[in-house]
């Protein structure tokens, strides 16, 4: 089902051309800074990734990410070790997440200045402190689905971040391991990024705790407008109606079927910028706030998390 819109053509399904072109314009930025010969992990992950929307929500919800788990014990036994620095048999499912999302969050607590590339397996990107998006999703992902929950990656191409979720409980979470962010209904269980599509307003109906645990990535002001920054920006911009979001799935007991080598420099510098300047610009024809142009660009108007 979908194969025909899975991966590098998942902006088909989208009748605006404009975020046919978000879409198209997101594979030019990560094809000018990773290349299409010999594509690394970040890129063949793509590949596994189908569009969300109403037409897809169902399939993606429920036959889409296989719940049974095949990670054979001692096959990744680095990660083994950090997850038993973390868990334990004694913790709920839900301190387990937890602690899960809050290693990852800080994982660039562990960042060395000497590094200079990009790119690895699961492994070289926890021992070298990664934090960009797209390799601590997968991170989250991998590690997750050791200790024993299915998890698949979230995409928001035209606003260009990438996310995960976690089956836990009977249902799939939202995280942004990278930020520390996740949230719930107003029933008290977790929030699926698709219930989140539907309703933005509940990133502003958390309580205290989830509030937090977010820690903000770049912003200006103090840390309590840095957070405001990062609830503004997922609200209106990765939830933004005319996002383009997917779901992919990626998983740790497949390691030997990905590329995971180092990207030390941009493939295609000029190719890169362009992509950029052009995404700036669809965002802003598309109508998306200017969070990305204006670094303290919420209102003090609007509702904030309890």
């Amino acid at each position: 089902m979908y194969k025909d819109t899975l991966g590098f053509r998942q902006g088909e399904v989208y009748e605006d051309s404009r975020i046919k072109l978000g879409v198209n314009l997101w594979l030019e930025r990560v094809f000018g800074w990773y290349g299409e010969e010999n594509p690394p992990a970040d890129i063949q992950i793509i590949e596994g990734q189908l569009a969300l929307t109403s037409e897809s929500a169902d399939y993606i919800y429920s036959d889409f990410t296989p719940l049974e788990l095949k990670y054979v014990k001692g096959t990744r036994p680095f990660l083994e070790e950090v997850l038993s620095q973390i868990i334990n048999d004694d913790m709920s499912d839900h301190e387990k997440f937890l602690a899960i999302m809050r290693r990852c969050r800080d994982n660039r607590d562990y960042k060395s200045d000497s590094v200079v590339f990009d790119g690895g397996s699961e492994e070289e990107l926890i021992k070298r402190g990664a934090i960009m998006c797209n390799e601590i999703s997968r991170v989250f992902t991998a590690l997750s689905q050791m200790a024993g929950f299915p998890a698949r990656v979230i995409g928001v191409h035209i606003s260009g971040h990438m996310m995960s979720e976690i089956y836990i409980n009977g249902k799939w979470a939202f995280v942004d391991s990278m930020k520390g962010m996740y949230c719930f209904l107003d029933n008290g269980d977790r929030a699926s990024f698709w219930d989140l599509m539907q309703d933005p307003g509940i990133v502003d109906r958390q309580e205290a705790s989830v509030w937090e645990d977010c820690r903000p990535i770049g912003g200006m002001g103090t840390i309590d407008q840095k957070k405001a920054q990062m609830q503004a920006r997922l609200r209106d911009c990765y939830l933004y109606p005319k996002e383009a979001s997917c779901i992919g799935n990626y998983y740790c007991w497949e390691s030997d079927k990905f590329n995971y080598k180092w990207t030390i420099a941009a493939a295609d510098n000029d190719r890169l910028e362009q992509a950029r300047i052009a995404e700036a610009r669809n965002r802003i024809d598309l109508g998306y706030p200017p969070h990305y142009s204006v670094p303290i660009s919420w209102s003090e108007d609007r509702p904030r998390m309890k």
